[in-house]
């Protein structure tokens, strides 16, 4: 089992997860506590296999979330939704970029820059304005 491997894994699994979406609940039909009541206390003392994890996952994590990406979810503001955001987020994920300031990753801020221009183009306003890129109003 290689990086490689597991990727194309997760690759599927969230291709398959998006196609299956409108067949989920919108949200979980559980109470308080019943997800932290099905993972073990203790750590475990080794290493589990990924197998186990991503069973774990599917099996314990995914059925109680509240899938934001549901076309009947209208709550709150789901941002970050587009297939193309989910596969920029892997690449910064896989990087490991931290990009909140041009000292830790200058390309990302530079190019956070030119789209903010573009943005401003796009809208017709006027030159001079700028601004940062939100990923959500709650970080705004």
């Amino acid at each position: 089992e290689t990086f490689r491997d597991w990727s194309r894994r997760v690759a599927d699994w969230g291709v398959d997860y998006r196609a299956g979406l409108r067949d989920r609940p919108v949200r979980p039909a559980i109470a308080p506590g019943e997800i932290l009541r099905s993972i073990e206390a203790a750590p475990p003392e080794t290493p589990e296999p990924m197998d186990k994890i991503f069973a774990d996952f599917e099996e314990k994590i995914v059925p109680g979330m509240t899938h934001w990406q549901h076309p009947r979810f209208f709550a709150y503001f789901p941002a970050n939704a587009a297939p193309v955001s989910v596969v920029a987020e892997y690449l910064v994920s896989a990087m490991a970029a931290q990009c909140m300031l041009w000292q830790t990753s200058p390309a990302a801020t530079e190019l956070e820059t030119r789209i903010v221009d573009w943005m401003r183009q796009a809208l017709g306003l006027p030159e001079g304005l700028s601004g940062v890129i939100q990923d959500s109003a709650s970080s705004a």
